[in-house]
């Protein structure tokens, strides 16, 4: 029976997966158009907490942008730093700063999503655009947006994101993972499938937040300032959602340190699911766990019976299989084809991980930014 049930869903999570690869596929590739005339104001929201090692190398992209100092400005909320964060943000003279301890004086569930709500109500932009303190942005980035704001007229924009390069086991691992979620992004939101985003790299129009309540009933939850904003987005907008699938726009994230900060932050992603309203999004995250768990179960039961491994080292092949279907096209985007020589043996390293994770994100807390959530 178990052999059955395994068999049944590795068919629809093939399925999936090149639904995914299909919505990827059909992404229209956006190139940033010099003679096209910027028209949108934007107004850059950066959410920060103990980032002196990272903020300035991230407002330095932001001061490089092609795009008219009129049409954006930058607001840097420091979520209570205890280290220089606040001081290196203030010499840039263009940023507006905002203390989020002069508005926050109880303890919050969520700093960051309390964070964005302040700068909105002080913005100025029609369009909201966020990134995080760990990030570079290309030059380009805006006049994309801004190209996909006149051509489309999305209410909310998902952009592209990258690892930044380290040649380590961890980044390769991370890299591809990370690569893998960004092609389930671009083909979900491209075909409408359900809601998908990285926080790292949004944008959405201004009135739009506003008229979804912005992150009212969301903002008890630690977690989703971009999931489950985006979420709320397509119930009212469905139509107006976009995934700006373009190499002008990829922002590019620091990895994980060490194996402990990328399974707290895997661990943070994966607690996010129990607050899911659609329920697609709910059925693509019991399927992928099932899988992993039913595959993880195969190995384990391996060492009792080695016939098991048999069966653990088909369903993992074929899990690569389409996996790669997908991965591929997303690594020549990125320009990462090479990562892909480690896919196939990071396969069960990939499969514990994800049921760990997975199982940790429901049942216990996790540290970020030196704080316990829950």
């Amino acid at each position: 029976m178990m052999f059955w049930i395994t068999a049944v869903l590795l068919i629809l999570y093939g399925v999936l997966l090149l639904r995914y690869r299909s919505g990827w596929k059909q992404g229209v590739s956006l190139k940033a158009v010099a003679t096209l005339i910027p028209q949108t104001k934007f107004s850059i929201i950066i959410v920060a907490r103990n980032e002196s090692e990272s903020i300035k190398a991230c407002l330095d992209s932001i001061s490089r942008l092609r795009y008219p100092e009129a049409l954006f400005e930058t607001l840097v909320v420091d979520d209570h730093s205890e280290d220089d964060t606040a001081t290196l943000a203030a010499l840039y003279p263009k940023v507006q700063l905002i203390q989020l301890s002069e508005h926050v004086k109880e303890p919050i569930v969520s700093y960051k999503k309390k964070g964005i709500a302040l700068a909105i109500e002080q913005s100025n932009g029609e369009y909201i655009v966020t990134t995080d303190a760990d990030c570079v942005v290309p030059s380009d980035w805006l006049r994309v947006l801004d190209q996909a704001i006149q051509q489309e007229h999305p209410a909310w924009i998902s952009g592209p994101v990258v690892l930044e390069e380290k040649s380590n086991f961890l980044n390769r691992f991370e890299a591809l993972d990370f690569m893998m979620l960004q092609g389930v992004t671009g083909g979900a939101v491209r075909l409408g499938m359900h809601a998908m985003s990285n926080g790292a790299n949004l944008c959405y129009r201004k009135s739009a937040y506003e008229a979804v309540g912005g992150f009212e009933n969301i903002d008890r939850i630690a977690g989703g300032d971009d999931i489950l904003l985006m979420e709320k987005m397509n119930v009212r907008f469905p139509k107006e959602i976009f995934y700006a699938q373009s190499t002008d726009a990829i922002v590019t994230t620091r990895g994980s340190e060490n194996i402990h900060s990328f399974l707290q932050q895997r661990i943070r992603w994966a607690s996010k699911g129990k607050h899911y309203k659609d329920f697609r999004i709910r059925l693509v995250a019991l399927l992928v766990y099932g899988v992993n768990v039913l595959l993880a179960a195969y190995w384990l039961a391996g060492f009792f019976n080695t016939g098991y491994w048999l069966i653990a080292a088909t369903g993992t092949l074929l899990k690569a299989t389409v996996e790669l279907s997908l991965l591929i096209p997303v690594a020549r985007f990125f320009k990462k084809t090479y990562l892909l020589r480690d896919f196939l043996w990071f396969q069960p390293i990939h499969i514990f991980y994800t049921v760990a994770a997975g199982f940790l994100g429901l049942v216990t807390h996790y540290q970020w930014k030196g704080r316990s959530v829950r």
